[in-house]
């Protein structure tokens, strides 16, 4: 495969990771299982040192090591640097240190000559081709791996140029399609092109369904010869046709949406044709952690001498004794202990509330910590306070590490489903990360500094709006319709929201986060691609936000933080709420009554107001209504506007 630099933390985002396609200047490509890497196989084989791309974050680590989790998992292991030859950037820096991937989709058509193969066919007619030139072989295999080429429309250039004595055009890139099939078993595949043409509508309703059978060998005629023909008439799918040239067989690719693929007379359910860019075909299982100084957690190689000693019949005293003097605390190691029998899985909501614990103790108002991994400053905020919100925090410094543990394709998942090892009723299935799947020692992960504004609503204040609102008929009616949806996709944990409360506080607080998002890319410039949000949510105790950024994105290095001020933040803040009264898309928007986005989970929100980019969000853009925050009657700032 050709060489292609990509940011690292890149590679583990909402839209990127082991399975997601990514767009490269040589065409699509598919990241490959993390064990498929050359940089893990490196790793294995003693070519790199692993210790030097060992992640600690035991407080993580702990966390995913349970029973029905990752029980064998043992280190996070970093992405490396993908960076390009300083001479070269065709080639890699080390080669050993690169990430794995695959063209795909695997079928590819001419734009000169319309003709359309899978990439094999197209390879070895390539190779073919040039050893009829007698070019040499690096040449041959090199031309056509950093970008594949139309040997035909080359055969015929190099014969003309020896008639006509003029050069021809060397190179003669093909192109990809843009359509693959998903399954929500976390498959993804190529459509059956070689049997488009062959394929039949159910019944002579427009509705109805284009059914391709895949079980058998038979394809339009002997000697199939396709071209993949594009009208310059029509620019939707009724403008395209595969054609086999050989037997004039053809098809256009009007119904292409509703393809349904047979074996042995039974519908393949469930496969749906996606373009290979959308949102759909990639949903990332991934976890942040920030860094947190207070707890020292366990390392790895104490853990098993704890447990070795609990399975030889050591004291609980005894373990104490010995690993205070090594610099733990009691509770952590209590605290292990008692994960280690319940042998359960920890769930956001409390890993959390561990952090914004820490950043909200009324005796820690400024924390620099040793190493500087973490470095905060707690904000005087006179004016605020009549916005309802009680704590602003500059934190200046914070160390985030990220992991990947799946991915799901067609619809997200729910994190604590899948890490909790509950049972999954839903037709989405995850894919892991590696061929181990959890029983593997490694996950990828990144690790990254950054600085962000940390603010929290008044519980109080917060409190008496949920009382108030909570008896309005057409808050009920917003609520329950949310509730109604949520019980239809089993892929949702039913118990993420424990009560309505919770619920509005959940849709108020993530909202809020949103617009602020997005009116630092209005009113600052900083792009909301470069800024991440961290909800700190639950039905009691936590009403905070974290919008933060990382190094080497645009508005680092200081330039988020000098926001995070009474009179900066109350700027963006006032701006942020008199946006969202007015969206280019209302009042279809705001009066929304059924619910819209992915599974319909957003009320009033769409991409005019309030929906972010994939990477901002940690819900995916569901979770969301503005009328909570803005309404004239209803809305928790409506005497802030």
């Amino acid at each position: 495969m050709p060489y292609s630099e990509i940011q690292t933390q890149k590679v583990i985002s909402a839209y990127g990771g082991v399975g997601s396609i990514i767009e490269t200047p040589h065409g699509a490509m598919k990241i490959e299982d993390f064990d498929e890497w050359l940089f893990f196989k490196a790793i294995k084989d003693n070519r790199l040192e692993i210790n030097s791309f060992i992640i600690d974050d035991n407080r993580l680590l702990n966390r995913l090591k349970h029973e029905k989790g990752f029980p064998n998992l043992s280190k996070f292991i970093r992405i490396p640097a993908n960076v390009s030859n300083s001479y070269n950037q065709s080639i890699p820096s080390d080669p050993l240190r690169v990430i794995s991937a695959k063209y795909f989709p695997e079928w590819f058509y001419c734009n000169k000559c319309e003709r359309f193969h899978h990439i094999k066919d197209w390879w070895q007619g390539w190779k073919n081709t040039l050893q009829k030139f007698h070019e040499p072989v690096d040449k041959i295999r090199d031309s056509f791996l950093n970008s594949p080429k139309c040997f035909y429309c080359y055969d015929n250039a190099r014969g003309n140029s020896k008639k006509q004595g003029r050069k021809f055009k060397l190179y003669f890139d093909l192109e990809q399609v843009r359509f693959v099939l998903t399954s929500p078993k976390g498959e993804i595949d190529d459509i059956p092109w070689d049997r488009w043409n062959n394929a039949v509508q159910k019944s002579q309703d427009i509705e109805s369904k284009i059914l391709i059978h895949v079980d058998n060998n038979e394809l339009c005629c002997d000697n199939q010869q396709l071209k993949y023909i594009k009208s310059t008439k029509f620019s939707d799918l009724s403008g395209i046709r595969i054609v086999c040239t050989s037997c004039n067989k053809s098809n256009t690719l009007s119904g292409l949406f509703k393809l349904d693929l047979v074996v042995n007379e039974k519908v393949v359910l469930n496969k749906k044709v996606v373009i290979r860019t959308s949102n759909s075909v990639y949903y990332p299982i991934i976890l942040n952690s920030i860094y947190l100084p207070t707890q020292l957690e366990i390392k790895e190689s104490d853990a098993k001498k704890i447990d070795n000693w609990l399975n030889k019949g050591k004291s609980i005293d005894f373990i104490i004794e010995v690993f205070i003097e090594e610099g733990y605390s009691k509770e952590s190691i209590l605290e292990y202990i008692d994960k280690r029998e319940k042998n359960i899985y920890e769930p956001e909501q409390e890993y959390r509330l561990k952090e914004y614990r820490f950043i909200t103790s009324p005796d820690r108002k400024e924390y620099i910590e040793e190493n500087r991994n973490l470095v905060f400053t707690r904000q005087e905020i006179p004016s605020l306070i009549n916005y309802g919100i009680s704590n602003l925090t500059q934190i200046k410094r914070l160390k985030i590490t990220t992991v990947q543990t799946a991915y799901t394709r067609q619809e997200p998942l729910d994190k604590d489903i899948f890490l909790s090892g509950e049972s999954n009723e839903s037709e989405i299935k995850p894919k892991y990360t590696s061929k181990w799947v959890n029983k593997t020692e490694f996950l990828p992960a990144v690790e990254n500094y950054g600085e962000g504004i940390f603010f929290e609503l008044d519980s109080e204040k917060l409190n008496q709006w949920l009382d108030a609102i909570l008896e309005n008929r057409s808050v009920l009616s917003r609520i329950n319709t949310i509730k109604e949806n949520i019980k239809n996709h089993d892929h949702i944990k039913k118990d993420k929201f424990l009560s309505d409360r919770h619920l509005a506080r959940f849709f108020l607080i993530h909202t809020l986060s949103h617009i602020l998002i997005k009116e630092l890319e209005f009113l600052v410039g900083y792009p909301a691609t470069s800024l991440c949000e961290r909800l700190f949510i639950n039905e009691n105790e936590m009403t905070g936000i974290l919008i933060y950024t990382i190094a080497g994105a645009e508005g680092s290095y200081g330039g988020l933080t000098t926001q995070g001020t009474n009179e900066g933040f109350q700027k963006i803040l006032s701006s942020a709420l008199f946006r969202a009264t007015d969206c280019a898309s209302d009042p279809v928007c705001l009066n929304t009554i059924d619910g819209q986005g992915v599974g319909g989970l957003n009320m009033a929100a769409c991409y005019s107001c309030t929906l972010l980019p994939e990477t901002s969000c940690e819900e995916f853009n569901s979770y969301l209504d503005r009328y909570l925050l803005i309404d004239k009657k209803n809305g928790f700032f409506k005497d802030c506007i």
